[in-house]
């Protein structure tokens, strides 16, 4: 824990001194070191169906918070180390870390930025296990992950607009499942706003992830591009590609796709279009087809794109809306992609290696009224293995949860937050798990003074499953507080 906590500070000071000017400018500079306790007594400290046992937990916090910002660079730093102590049983006493590090920087002029990102967190060991399990409960995971990057971006003012960024990375987990390093890149190589005759929109990726300790490797190689005429009374002659290599485990988790073909747009504004294009498949199994999109942006604070085409897995769909005015927010997004390595939806057994085709529906709206916030936050996500034979487990999950906060005066506020959660669990060897989960939240915030805040809340959390030694509910109370210096 000592050597983690030093690298954490280590790599802290040098992207301080990444930060530092380079000709005499000043940057803002917060730094906010803070410690804090806390007591949380709960009526189910394992979360079981049976032989419950009460505990109360007492906590030993520290941390440091970092926030720079100032000659063409960012730094982003949270840290805290928690020392937890359990009534029940003192063998179960443990220390957890979390950690958030962001940082980048510009190169001089030169269009060139460098880029790092760190985390530390603490993950559910297995959500067919226990997908709401936290620190205190005990059955969750470390993780750590870093990345490191170098990106170019050209002026878009000129007759070329590139973006390419190509990056290094590493993950660890606590229990060595889904270790990897990693390494890509990305581009983006469109038009500038100097060229009146042609637009083209190419865009390509490369990732590579190199399991540890015996692990499989796998690849991906992604290009899509659409070069066309620039508006000709609304209407732009164009030609599409999509390409698509995957190289999972096996051969029976890759694959690769490619599809051409010529298409139209038609223009109403600028910046909204109707896209129609015929495509030749150049793969087995896909037959020519018809692919759309549409794409609106009225205004800066709304935009809206929804497309259809056609790629290895078959049919395949893109969703994407935003809308903001003064006080509503509303960010709504669909996207299906194969990936591989994803800890946050790892299930006990599987090869968390393989390639999973991930479909995912994201619905955020944000109610800021004057003393008044409302959070609704919505969620799809359903998991396939590419390999068709594959004993991995199909998952399905969705929820809604809903947070009110309203501010009682300067210094107190209070929070009513409820979630709802479903997912559904199939393999080929074993009938389908259901679980659903239920959390009710409480809570009031209070300013005791400049650098003292305390906090005092209550928390109800339930599972329901189709296997019966899974049920569990609990009941928490607790209270914290923490000074700032």
């Amino acid at each position: 824990m000592d050597m983690v906590f030093k690298r954490t500070a280590i790599s802290a000071f040098l992207a301080q001194l990444l930060l530092l000017p380079q000709t005499g400018g000043a940057a803002e500079v917060e730094f906010i070191p803070f410690v804090g306790t806390s007591l949380v007594f709960t009526d189910n400290v394992d979360q079981a169906s049976s032989d419950r046992r009460n505990s109360l937990i007492s906590t030993i916090d520290a941390g440091l918070s970092a926030d720079i910002t100032g000659n063409d660079g960012n730094l982003l730093f949270n840290y805290e180390l928690s020392q937890l102590f359990y009534s029940h049983d003192s063998s179960e006493n443990s220390a957890y870390q979390e950690l958030t590090f962001n940082a980048d920087k510009g190169l001089w002029d030169s269009g060139f930025r460098v880029d790092a990102d760190a985390s530390i967190s603490n993950l559910a060991r297995a959500i067919d296990e226990n997908a709401n399990a936290d620190i205190f409960s005990g059955d969750t995971i470390e993780s750590k992950s870093a990345e490191v990057g170098l990106s170019y971006q050209s002026n878009p003012l000129s007759s070329i607009n590139f973006y390419g960024r190509v990056f290094t990375a590493v993950a660890n987990y606590e229990d060595d499942i889904g270790n990897y390093d990693r390494y890509g890149g990305e581009f983006n190589f469109e038009n500038g706003q100097r060229v009146r005759d042609l637009f083209w929109d190419i865009e390509g990726s490369y990732d590579y992830k190199n399991g540890h300790k015996g692990a499989p490797n796998t690849e991906l190689k992604i290009l899509r591009e659409v070069i066309g005429l620039q508006t000709i009374h609304h209407w732009s002659p164009l030609i599409r590609l999509n390409y698509e290599d995957y190289n999972g485990v096996s051969e029976a988790d890759s694959t690769d796709a490619l599809s051409w073909g010529p298409g139209l747009r038609y223009y109403w504004t600028k910046t909204s279009y109707l896209e129609l294009s015929y495509n030749f498949s150049e793969t087995d199994g896909i037959s020519d087809f018809w692919a759309g999109s549409i794409h609106l942006n009225p205004s800066p604070r709304t935009e809206f794109f929804v497309s259809y085409d056609k790629r290895f897995f078959g049919d395949a769909y893109e969703v994407f809306f935003s809308h903001q005015t003064r006080r509503l927010t509303n960010a709504i997004s669909y996207t299906e992609e194969a990936t591989s390595f994803d800890r946050d939806t790892f299930t006990s057994g599987s090869d968390i290696a393989e390639f999973i085709l991930s479909r995912k529906l994201e619905w955020t709206t944000t109610l800021e009224a004057r003393r008044t916030d409302y959070v609704l936050t919505l969620f799809y996500n359903q998991q396939r293995p590419l390999n068709d034979n594959s004993e991995e487990k199909d998952e399905d999950g969705y929820g809604i949860s809903m947070d009110i906060t309203h501010e009682l005066s300067r210094r107190l506020s209070a929070r009513i937050g409820l979630s709802y959660e479903d997912y559904r669990f199939r393999n080929q060897a074993e009938p389908e798990q259901k679980d659903e989960y239920w959390t009710v939240a409480f809570d009031t915030n209070y300013e005791l003074s400049k650098n003292m805040f305390g906090s005092v809340g209550y928390e109800f959390n339930q599972r329901s499953s189709s296997i019966t030694d899974n049920e569990y509910d609990e009941n928490r109370v607790y209270l914290e507080v923490r000074v700032e210096f």
